[in-house]
Order: structure tokens, then sequence, then C-alpha cells
């Protein structure tokens, strides 16, 4: 939620000088202070300061120039002559935005005397944009007659120089997503009223009988329709225009524009009809019919469902309930007479019409969290009326109402000494009652020591329990006020024992230790994007969303593999570096699990969900992770995902390998000859509990990656993994290990890991030097054996590669030599060979 702090500080009824006191970072520090935490501040009007009025004393066109025109400025002490390539510059008289020499524009055009086309100018007439006040940039800014030359512009209106924040509003809190609601709050920290704008009632108006019917009473719990006549449909005035532009808002007209500062200044939305354009010139609150058609003001056509509420007149639906209007009876440039809605809708009706259709507006935002339905409501309309009269010249001439099911006030006793109890802290009595009252909480007060009797506000359907009422007096008394006091459990704590939730987080643990960056994505995907990592039979256990937030995010994943390549394609469009990512979470799917489970209790044992209630999907929590490198580097290759996940699995305490996939256990979405699978040790037997390898070309159609870029991939299945016995510390190696690279051509179907498994067994079978040899051992981190390149391009034979690998050597309880070192190098390298010749008869030492 966007606000503007001029605007914010307008509604407080201080005096002036300490309004002016009270800063932009004093009033964020206050709203957060509040729970109205404010995320970001932004100052507008820097340079608008030194724009002043101007009045056009003659104006002629320039000698030189068909395009320009040689105007004489009035600038409340001389006259200063200025060229200006505007075409809509005023009559003399005419007032309009000018930059006097010296003066310092928004986007830091500074103003200088110069000579255009052989005519000399000494100011400059701005446009909207160039003062950052506006859109309209096609011609100067025109100001109102009233205004006098010489007047600062930031004077003459408000809101050009100021600072909005950007407040995070909780779902709860639907009374601060408007101005008035925001500042609501601060009143009654600061102990001041509220200065609401002056509007006449609404008693007075006449009744229009069957102006408007609900044919929905549980679904509209209130519908107030105003008719206005004589409307005239125009541009905005300029402080209108600046207020909604400050805000992120395009001026539309006049009629358009008063609904949206309605809105965002006492936070109820408004539509305004055509009234001309409504059959019979009444409207009709209904469900809509099933297949029925309805054409949007945003130039869509929505087909709408029987549980979709509508707006409609005697004929068809002419706005989508609490969403949008509709496009055959919108506000047009003839338009004269105008019907407008001031409602309360009932919120899961509206939440669910949006989410179905896709339309988010600002109106729908705040009607699914729920609206005042009360005085609010009466006071947004008066507001509106006033604004009509005084900016279209509007007069409103009837109205009609119709009422069905409202929410009830709850009545809520609130005993004063349980304040104190539940905050920790001493609240006064006096303290507590102002800070309810404040907040408009009518609260009787009985005898002394009696429950308070509290009625919370229309605008407030988040407060229904005492807690919620002390809560509002601790965020008056200040959030920051909270006493750091160290509890003592009155009971001993059991730690509850999770196996599972164990074993995720010190999967993450390791994972962030191998260098990657967890990331965490939606539980929910695209059916396209999930589609490339389906496997056979699969596409009929996809959940689908009912009502997905977004149309093409309609299914739950089934693989965590396309949120990481939607984070790769983010990364990848903003920078050109390698990327290293993975997330730990789960997936969905109905029907059986892909991987048995072992939650630590009982290996192959069903989630107790799926045992509970077959009708959930099932749940089972997975490990992926996704290297890119933009440039195909071989340090983000498949040997350097191998190297993560068996660091990982490491460090967890299993005993972990990798070996060659078999061919009737392929990955579809790897690349059929960059791929592994993943073995864990498992009473007595390697167990299978992932896969690693290249993308596949299929896999990644449609993604907007670089194709020469590598993308590596791997998927551990977390609940697949057998218990691990616990880990013990050892000590690390005190003396320095040796290292020897070995570069071997072999061809691309042996696998990396029978050229390691051969070099490790080759080395057992060398028979010891002395008491303490040297012998080819990792140190815990680094394996024996690494495999640092594996090359297949030029310089090599076609269907050949290069693989190059890096030996580590080391005794026990001293500094080996390399002497030593070299004969045992050599030795492993020529019985390793014997042991391949059989599988790779072309093996070439390089």
């Amino acid at each position: 939620m966007r606000i503007a702090c001029q605007w914010l500080k307008s509604l407080l009824d201080l005096p002036t000088p300490e309004l002016e006191a009270l800063t932009p970072a004093a009033i964020a520090s206050m709203l957060t202070s509040l729970g109205l935490e404010v995320e970001a501040r932004e100052e507008f009007g820097a340079g608008v300061e030194g724009v002043i009025v101007g009045e056009v004393r003659s104006r002629r066109p320039h000698p030189q120039a068909d395009r320009l025109t040689m105007v004489e400025i009035f600038d409340g002490a001389k006259i200063v002559p200025v060229v200006c390539g505007a075409p809509n510059v005023p009559e003399p008289g005419g007032k309009v935005a000018f930059a006097p020499v010296g003066a310092t524009l928004p986007g830091g055009m500074a103003i200088a005397a110069r000579e255009v086309r052989g005519a000399r100018s000494e100011g400059m007439i701005c446009s909207e944009t160039e003062l950052e006040i506006g859109a309209d940039g096609a011609g100067i800014l025109v100001l109102p007659q009233e205004m006098s030359a010489g007047t600062r512009l930031s004077e003459a209106v408000p809101g050009i120089v100021d600072t909005v924040l950007e407040v995070s509003v909780t779902p709860n809190r639907p009374d601060a997503l408007g101005h008035l609601g925001v500042a609501r709050d601060l009143a009654a920290r600061l102990g001041c009223g509220l200065r609401t704008p002056a509007v006449a009632g609404l008693a007075g108006i006449p009744t229009i009988e069957g102006l408007v019917r609900s044919a929905a009473p549980a679904r509209c719990g209130r519908y107030r329709c105003f008719v206005i006549e004589g409307v005239r449909v125009g541009p905005s005035p300029l402080w209108l225009r600046v207020r909604l532009h400050r805000l992120g808002l395009r001026a539309i007209n006049n009629c358009v524009d008063i609904t949206n500062l309605v809105l965002f200044e006492m936070g109820q939305p408004l539509h305004a009809f055509d009234r001309a354009a409504l059959a019979e010139e009444r409207v009709i609150v209904r469900l809509a019919g099933e297949g029925e058609e309805f054409a949007a003001l945003d130039g869509s056509q929505r087909t709408l469902r029987a549980s979709d509420l509508v707006i409609a007149d005697a004929a068809a639906p002419q706005a989508l309930a609490g969403v949008m209007g509709g496009a055959r009876s919108m506000v047009r440039a003839q338009t004269r007479s105008i019907l407008l809605e001031v409602a309360y809708f009932a919120p899961p009706g509206i939440r669910a019409t949006a989410r179905r259709v896709g339309l988010a507006s600002d109106s729908s935002y705040r009607f699914e969290r729920g609206t005042d339905y009360g005085i609010g409501l009466d006071r947004a309309a008066a507001r509106a009326l006033a604004l009509f009269q005084e900016i279209t010249g509007g007069i409103c001439v009837g109205q009609g109402e119709a009422l069905g099911e409202l929410p009830t006030r709850p009545e809520i006793e609130l005993r004063p000494g349980r304040v104190n109890h539940v905050l920790g802290l001493t609240v006064s009595a006096e303290e507590a009652l102002r800070a309810l009252r404040g907040l408009e909480v009518a609260v009787e007060v009985a005898a002394a020591g009696a429950p308070w009797r509290c009625t919370p506000p229309t605008h407030r359907p988040d407060l229904t329990r005492e807690v919620d009422l002390i809560e509002e007096i601790m965020r008056m008394h200040g959030l920051e006020g909270l006493p750091a006091v160290a509890t003592v459990p009155s009971s001993p704590v059991v730690e509850r024992q999770d196996p599972l939730a164990d074993r995720r987080e010190a999967l993450i643990d390791a994972l962030c230790a191998a260098g990657l960056h967890q990331h965490v994505a939606y539980a929910f995907t695209s059916p396209e994007k999930l589609r490339p990592f389906l496997r056979e039979g699969e596409e009929q256990t996809i959940v689908a969303l009912q009502n997905p937030l977004r149309g093409p995010i309609s299914v739950m994943r089934t693989s965590l593999l396309p949120g990481l390549l939607d984070a790769l394609e983010g990364n990848a469009a903003r920078h050109p570096h390698a990327v290293r990512l993975f997330e730990v979470g789960k997936v969905y799917a109905w029907g059986a699990l892909r991987e048995p489970v072992n939650d630590g209790v009982g290996a192959g044992r069903a989630p107790a969900i799926a045992t509970i209630d077959r009708e959930l999907p099932v749940e089972p929590e997975m490990a992926a992770l996704a290297l890119y490198s933009p440039r195909g580097a071989a340090s983000e290759g498949a040997s350097a995902a191998v190297g993560v996940m068996l660091f990982a699995l490491r460090r967890l305490g299993y005993q972990a390998r990798v070996v060659p996939m078999a061919s009737a256990s392929r990955v579809a979405y790897l690349h059929p000859g960059v791929q592994a699978a993943i073995e864990v040790w498992s009473e007595g037997a390697w167990l299978r509990v992932g896969a690693v390898g290249e993308l596949h070309p299929d896999a990644r159609a449609g993604r907007e990656l670089p194709p020469q870029a590598k993308i590596v991939v791997g998927e551990i299945a977390a609940l697949r993994l057998p218990t691990a016995g616990t880990s013990r510390a050892r000590e690390l190696p005190r003396f320095p290990s040796t290292s020897r690279d070995l570069s071997l051509e072999i061809p691309q179907t042996l696998a990396a890991f029978a050229v390691v498994e051969a070099l490790v067994a080759a080395e057992q079978g060398i028979a010891a030097e002395g008491e303490d040899p040297a012998r080819l051992r990792g140190d815990g981190v680094i394996d024996a054996v690494e495999v640092v390149e594996d090359y297949r391009g030029h310089g090599v034979p076609a269907g050949q590669r290069a693989l190059l690998l890096r030996l580590h050597y080391r005794a026990s309880g001293r500094s080996v030599t390399d002497d030593e070192v070299q004969r045992l190098h050599a030795a492993v390298i020529e019985a390793a060979s014997s042991r391949l010749r059989p599988l790779a008869p072309e093996l070439r030492v390089r």
C-alpha cells in the first residue's frame, strides 16, 4: 500500500508546528512501531521547488521556426522572454508552470538563458512529465486561472513535493488499505483527532423506488447507489491528478478519478455506471447465469459461472461485483447521468471469482479482505458525492439501497487485569481505554474491576476476541516497548523428535556447505513446464488447482526442477555468471509415491496422511540441484554435480557412490550419454536414491536460456534415504598430501566412474612399501581420485573424450616424498590400464 505523507498529514488534527515536525522518517518509524511495516520510502518533487506559476502576457510565432512560439512570461516580478515548442500555449492571461533561469528540474536539467533560432529564451515552460507530476507530455501544463503569478507551484498544488511510503499491510487489516485508516492509527498513537473532509449528510437525498434490487442477499450485505445528474466529464483538476500519480495511478477522467481517490483515501471501492447505458436505468445484484458472457473494462470477454456475483441491469451483467466494471456501461465523454455504487460484498465470493477469472484489481483486493459496511461506507459515499458536485458539477437527485446478510458485530468482554498479564508489562487502565477509543472501539466501563464491554467498529473485522483488543492496546503502547524478559518454563520441555525434519535440515546444511545457494519456489507450476519431467503414466497423478493464483500456474509440482529452471532463467537474463542452486521441499501427486518412504521409523512405510485419508495427495520430499554455466565451463559440469551430491550424502553419514545408469532405468529428462545414478549403502546392499546428469535438450526447449550454456541437474529422493548412522568425529590429517594429474583419452561410452573404480582397485592391489607407506587417500573432504575435467571437442577424435583426473597420495604419520609417490603413481596407472583395456582397447594416457 502506497501512502503519501502530505495526504496522510492532512488527515491529522494537529497544530501546524506539530505537523511540520512530523517528518516522513518519523511517520515511517511510528507506523512500523504500530505494526504497519514501512518497507520503502520514495521522495518526489526534488527540483520542483524552483518552479513557479507564470502568466502569459503575449505570444507570437517564431520568425524562423514554424513550430516554435515566442512567449512573454510574467513571473510575479518582471516579464521574461521564453521560446516554447508546445502547441498548447494559452492566450494572454493564461497560467503555466514556469522554470526560471537557475532552476533545476527533477530529471536534473539545469535551466539557463540561451538563444533559440536567434531568439533569447530565459527559462522554460514545463509539461507534466518534465515535472514528474503526471503522464501527459504532449503539451505544456496549463494551470487554473485563479493561481497567482510568482507563487511556487509546490505551494499552490499539495503533493507535488512529497514522500511516498510503501507500507506492508497484513491481510487482517483491511482498514489500513486507505489513507484514513492509516491516519486513524497515527492519531490514536499521537492522541489527536482525525481531520476528515467536510461532507453533507445523506439523509436528505430522496429515495427512488426500484433503483436497486438484490437477488443474492447472502453475497451482498449492503448495496447503496446514487443517481448524479448534470455531470460534465473531463480532465481532473491538477491536485487530484498529482495525488493519483504519486500513488502510481494514471488519471483517466474526473468521474473515474474521483472513485479512485475515495478508494485510496477511505479504503472503500466505488464504481460509476453511465446510467443511460443501463437497461431501464436500474440495477440488480444477482448471481450470474452459467455460461453468461461479460465484457470487462479491460477489453476482455469472460464466461461466467453460476457462483459469480454480478451487478446487472434489466438485460445483462454490467459489472463483475467487487472485481471489475463492464465495458457497456463505462463512463464516456458524453455521459451526463451517473449511477454511483457504494457496496459491501461478502469476501469469500469476491476472492473466489477474482482468482477464477484471473482479474486482480484494487477493488477486489479490498473487498476480499473485508470493507466497512457501516458508517465508513456512508462516509465514502458522502465524500464521493461532494467531489462529484465540486469537480463535475453533478448533483445527486436520488438514491436506493438493498440490504442483505451483514456480519454480526461481536461484543467482547475485556478484563483490564488480563491486559498486563498477557503483555507482561504494566499498562494503566486509562492508557488502555484511550487506545481503544482512539481506534473507535466502543467501550462501556462498568464498576471498578468488572470487565469492559467492547464493540469493535465495522471497519475492523479482525477484532473478535479479548486477545485481539489486547494486541491493539499493545500496538498503541508501542511494540518496541515490550520488555526483553527471560522466562523459565513451568515444566521440563520435551523436544519433539522428528527424524524427517532433522534429515531435511542436515541435507540443506550439507548442500549449502558444498557451495550451493538455497532456492525456495512456489509449490505450484504450469503444466507446460512440468511436462518434460513427468515419467510414463505420471500425467494421471498430477494435482490440479481448482483456484490458481494465475491461470498458467495451475498444477502442483511433481518435481522441484521446473522451479529451479525458472530461477536459472531469471539469473541468466540479468548476469553472465555461473549459478549453483538447490531446493529441498515437497512434491505432490495422486496415488503411489515415486520412491518408498523411510522416515526413520519403518522402511517402506507410506506417509500417515495417505493412510488416514486416501483422498489427499501424497507429499514425498525431494532434494534437487541445478548447476548453470553460461559458457559451458567444466567446473559446472556433471562431475561437479556428482561431487556436490556425494559430498552432501557423505556429510550426512552415508557411504555413497555414483554408478552408470542402467539402460532400463534411464531418466528421460537427462541427456542419455551424460547421466548416472546415486547410491548409498543400506543393510548390506547399494540402494539407489537419486540421479544426476546433463539436462536433455528437449527438457530445456522453450526456456530463455543461452543455447551454449551447460545445465546439470540432480535429484535425491529424501524419503528413500535410510537411517544414517551417527557421524563420528575424526582427526584431520596432520601431514600434507601430494597430487598427480592423469589425462586419459577414452571412449565416450566408458563412464568416468569405471575409470575411478579401476584406479582405486589398482592401488589396493599394489603391495605396500615400509611401515607407513604412501597410499591413494582422500582427506574426508576431497576424494582420493577427483574428476577435474571431461572434455569433448576440438583435438579429440570423434567418439572419444579427454578425462582429466587428480590422484591424491598421503601417508598417515609423515610427509611423503616425490620419489615414492612417482613410483606408486606409475604402478597405479599401469595396473589400472590393464584393467580397462578390455573395456577400452583404444585407451591412451596423454
